[in-house]
């Protein structure tokens, strides 16, 4: 007994030493956060090194970024999230990798906007990706000409997407942020490919934060070959329990 006893108290007091050992989360520095009441619809962040800057954003837009996610995937939440907008000024430690600045900006949002969240799989609308009757009208990509073997990207614009040899799972996740509604790539279509979608300007958007109209959808199957088909399948969805107006400085 006094052996088991000695023992689960070791486990506890190590696992403790652990939690204690493990590293800081990484944080900017110094931060300054200011509302902006420009009305201007523009806006922007940087990385620059040795500074972050934010200019004319909403926590709708910072969410995107410290998270890699789209604003269909955001749930709950007070409605200023997306209305209000602020500028950021952010100074980099000294030494901080590129990879360090998304957990940076997750820091900046817990401790200044108290932006608390859990992560869910929710069912919802969906959009399968497929080869349309015909065949689809791909150019094959030349993966030499990429830094990263798993595509080169894409330049995109509310009116065109270009891809400079990207895979069928790049092209479904481009077309997700653009039609504000999540795509899951079913081609079949191994390979890296080079392709140009143009649509038309008109009033009305797709899904939730979305850049594209309507046009996007026969603009796919006659310009590409390939086909959105409606479907319903499970999203990660980040939850807001709780995020606040930050006190500026």
């Amino acid at each position: 007994m006094h052996m088991k006893h000695f023992s689960r108290v070791r486990a506890i007091a190590l696992a403790t030493v652990a939690v204690h050992a493990q590293s800081p989360a990484p944080a900017f520095e110094v931060v300054s956060v200011k509302s902006n009441t420009s009305a201007s619809a523009s806006s922007s962040s940087r990385n620059l090194g040795s500074r972050y800057t934010a200019t004319n954003v909403t926590v709708v837009q910072l969410l995107r970024n410290a998270y890699g996610i789209q604003e269909f995937q955001i749930a709950g939440g007070p409605r200023w999230m997306g209305v209000d907008r602020f500028d950021i000024e952010a100074t980099v430690p000294a030494g901080s990798k590129p990879t360090d600045w998304q957990p940076m900006l997750q820091t900046l949002l817990a401790e200044r906007f108290k932006l608390t969240f859990h992560r869910e799989q929710r069912q919802a609308s969906i959009y399968s990706l497929v080869v349309a009757k015909g065949g689809h009208k791909l150019t094959p990509g030349d993966p030499a000409k990429c830094p990263n073997p798993a595509g080169c990207g894409f330049n995109a614009s509310p009116t065109q997407i270009v891809g400079d040899s990207v895979s069928m799972s790049q092209l479904a996740a481009r077309l997700s942020r653009s039609i504000g509604i999540h795509v899951v790539d079913n081609t079949g279509l191994p390979g890296l490919f080079d392709l140009k979608l143009e649509w038309t300007v008109e009033d009305q958007f797709v899904g939730r934060g979305a850049t594209a109209s309507p046009t996007i959808f026969p603009a796919i199957q006659e310009q590409l070959g390939l086909r959105l088909e409606s479907a319903r399948g499970p999203v990660d969805t980040l939850v807001i329990d709780r995020v606040e107006r930050p006190t500026e400085n």
